[in-house]
C-alpha cells in the first residue's frame, strides 16, 4: 500500500488542476458563443414563478431529434415519443416490461410469432391516429434510412436482411391485420425481443408527418411530431429547447407540464445557476468529482442529493491482435495489478461498485457466482509478465477520446501510474472523436476504457454486442478469438427456457472475462443529482442515463 499512496500523492496536483479547469474534454467552452446561453438563463430565471415549469440544464445541444439518427441525443425522443413497452424500476431494484402503446400481446409457442393489439384511440401529438401502419413505417424506416444507427433492434425480424441490403423493398416478416392488430415474424426466438422494442430507438414515428416533413424531420421542432407525454414546442440553437404537455396524450397527465432544456456547455456556470435557482436539478456527471464533493457533498445539501444505479459496466479494453496482448498471461497481469477500489474512491468517492465481469448490478443475468474473483495483485502481475517473458516491461497505447470528461482521463492516468509499478509504460494517446471511433471500428485501437450502458434490460445486450459475432469482437478493437465462444453468444440468443439461458450466459461471462482476460473489468458508477427547491421528488431513468424522463418528476407545492 505504500506505493499506491505515493500514487494517490503524485496524483494530487492533477486532481487540482482538473478542479480548477472545472470541467471535461467534453464541457470545454472555447470559441462558443456564450450570449444565446445567458439570454437562455435569464429567461429560464424568468420562468421560475410558473406553475408547472421545470427547468433543467444539458452540457451540450442536440445534434439530431431523429432518434434512427442517434445514440446519444435520446431527452427529447424519450419525452415526445412513445414506444410498445416501457422498462419500469421496481421497489426493490429489479425491472421489468409494462405495456406502453400495446394494448395486449401473445407469443407462439416457438417463440417465433409475436400477435401484438394497439390500444385504442391512440393519436399524434398533431392530433392524427397512431396506427398499425406507423409501426410498420418506424421499422422499415430504422432498417433502411442511410443514416440509420438503429438496425440492431430490429434485425431478427424475418425480412429484416433483405430489406437491409436492397434484395426486398418490404419487409416480410410484418403483417398487418387492421389499424389496431399487427404480426412479427422473427427469423429464431429471441429472449430480449420485447426489451429492444422499449428502447429510446423503437420510438414510434407517424409515417404522415415525418413523410411530408422531409429533411427537416429531426431538424425543426414543428416537424417533431410524438405521441409521448410532451411535445416540442421550440428549439434555439445552442440556447434552449422547450417541451410542453401533449394535450392528445393518451396515458396520465404528467405533473411537469412545461420543460426549460437550457444547453450550457460550462459546467461551472451550470453549478451557478443551480445554487442561484435558475434550474431546478443538478446532473452530477456534468460536474466534476472534486469540484462536486467540495461544493454539495455538505448538510444543507444532504436530504436533495438522488442516488440512482447505472446499468452499466466501464471495462478496459484490451486488443488481442496487439502484441503482447495477444498472451492470455499478460492480460491477466494487467487485470491484477489495477486497484479499482482505490480508482472507484478517489475519481468518484466511492461512489459505485466493482464489477468482475461483463454484465453491471441490476441487470437481468447478473450472477453473484462471477463476482469476487478479482483481487489486487502486483506482485502476483509482476510474475505472470516474467513466465510471458516480459519481465522488462513494454510499452502500451491507451487511446482517448478528446470529448472525455476529466474524471475519465484521470482514471487512465492512474492506471498509467499503476502499470508502471509492474514495469508497464503507458503512452494515452489523445484522438479527436471521429477519429478514435474510426479506429475503434477498424479494429486496430491498442487498448481504451470506455463504459457500456444498457439500452435494454437483458444480458444479450452487453455479451452479444462485443463478443457476438465475428464483426463485432473487431470493432471493438477487442479482437477476441475464440470463434467457438462467440458462436456460443449468438445461439443463447435463441434459447426459449430462462433458467438455461442465464445459466449458458454466466458460463461465458466466467469463461471471456476470469479464464480468457477479454477486458479488465472495473466498476458500475452510481448517478448523482441534486434537486433544488421546486423539485418535490424524481425518479431517475432505470438505466442511470443523464437523459431525464419529466413525466417522472413532481414539482413541490
Amino acid at each position: 500500500m505504500k506505493k499506491m499512496t505515493a500514487i494517490l500523492l503524485g496524483l494530487g496536483l492533477i486532481i487540482a488542476s482538473l478542479s480548477a479547469c472545472g470541467g471535461s474534454a467534453e464541457e470545454t467552452t472555447a470559441g462558443v458563443d456564450t450570449s444565446a446561453q445567458e439570454t437562455a438563463a435569464a429567461d429560464t430565471a424568468a420562468a421560475a414563478a410558473e406553475d408547472g415549469v421545470l427547468r433543467v440544464a444539458h452540457i451540450k445541444d442536440f445534434q439530431t431529434l431523429d432518434v434512427h439518427k442517434t445514440t446519444n441525443d435520446f431527452m427529447v425522443p424519450i419525452n415526445a415519443f412513445d414506444r410498445l413497452f416501457e422498462v419500469v424500476k421496481n421497489d426493490d431494484g429489479s425491472t421489468g416490461l409494462k405495456n406502453s402503446l400495446v394494448e395486449d400481446y401473445t407469443v407462439s409457442e416457438d417463440g417465433l410469432t409475436y400477435d401484438f393489439t394497439l390500444r385504442e384511440g391512440l393519436k399524434f401529438s398533431d392530433g392524427s391516429p397512431l396506427t398499425s401502419s406507423d409501426v410498420e413505417y418506424t421499422i422499415v424506416r430504422a432498417l433502411t434510412l442511410p443514416e440509420t444507427v438503429q438496425t440492431d433492434i430490429y434485425s431478427s425480424i424475418v425480412g429484416a436482411a433483405e430489406l437491409m441490403d436492397g434484395t426486398a423493398d418490404t419487409l416480410s416478416g410484418f403483417t398487418i391485420t387492421d389499424d389496431t392488430h399487427f404480426t412479427i415474424e422473427l427469423s429464431a426466438p429471441y429472449a430480449g425481443f420485447l426489451g429492444q422494442l422499449a428502447t429510446p430507438g423503437a420510438s414510434i414515428m407517424s409515417k404522415a408527418a415525418n413523410e411530408a416533413a422531409g429533411d427537416s424531420f429531426g431538424q425543426e421542432a414543428s416537424a417533431t411530431i410524438g405521441s409521448g407525454p410532451y411535445m416540442v414546442e421550440s428549439w434555439t440553437r445552442n440556447a434552449d429547447l422547450v417541451l410542453v404537455q401533449n394535450p392528445n396524450y393518451w396515458g396520465e397527465a404528467p405533473d411537469v407540464k412545461k420543460v426549460i432544456i437550457s444547453v450550457v456547455p460550462d459546467p461551472s456556470t451550470m453549478s451557478m445557476m443551480f445554487q442561484k435557482g435558475e434550474i431546478d436539478m443538478l446532473d452530477a456527471d456534468y460536474i466534476d468529482s472534486a469540484v462536486f464533493d467540495s461544493t454539495y457533498r455538505l448538510p444543507e445539501y444532504e436530504d436533495s442529493i438522488v442516488s440512482a444505479d447505472r446499468l452499466a459496466t466501464t471495462y478496459f479494453a484490451l486488443n488481442e491482435n496487439v502484441e503482447p496482448l495477444n498472451d492470455v498471461r499478460v492480460r491477466k497481469a494487467i487485470q491484477m495489478a489495477i486497484d479499482r477500489q482505490t480508482i472507484l474512491d478517489t475519481v468518484y468517492s466511492g461512489d459505485g461498485t466493482l464489477v468482475d465481469g461483463i454484465f453491471s448490478h441490476g441487470l437481468i443475468g447478473f450472477s453473484e457466482d462471477n463476482q469476487g474473483w478479482l483481487e489486487y495483485d502486483p506482485e502476483g502481475a509482476k510474475a505472470l509478465l516474467e513466465e510471458a517473458g516480459y519481465g522488462d516491461g513494454f510499452t502500451l497505447e491507451i487511446s482517448s477520446d478528446n470529448s472525455s470528461t476529466a474524471s475519465l482521463l484521470l482514471v487512465m492516468q492512474i492506471i498509467q501510474q499503476e502499470l508502471a509499478e509492474i514495469g508497464i509504460t503507458v503512452n494515452i494517446e489523445p484522438y479527436d472523436e471521429a477519429s478514435w471511433l474510426d479506429l475503434r471500428l477498424s479494429g486496430e485501437m491498442p487498448s481504451y476504457i470506455s463504459t457500456w450502458t444498457a439500452d435494454y434490460n437483458d444480458p444479450d445486450n452487453f455479451i452479444y454486442t462485443f463478443f457476438g459475432t465475428s464483426e463485432n469482437v473487431v470493432s471493438r478493437s477487442l479482437n477476441y478469438p475464440d470463434q467457438e465462444i462467440i458462436d456460443r453468444v449468438a445461439a443463447a440468443r435463441a434459447i426459449t427456457d430462462e433458467t438455461e439461458r442465464l445459466a449458458e450466459y454466466a458460463a461465458l461471462e466466467n469463461k471471456i472475462i476470469k479464464e480468457d482476460a477479454a477486458w479488465v473489468p472495473l466498476f458500475s458508477r452510481s448517478h448523482l443529482f441534486v434537486l433544488g427547491d421546486r423539485v418535490e421528488s424524481f425518479v431517475p431513468h432505470w438505466a442511470g442515463y443523464s437523459d431525464f424522463i419529466f413525466s417522472s418528476f413532481k414539482l413541490a407545492e
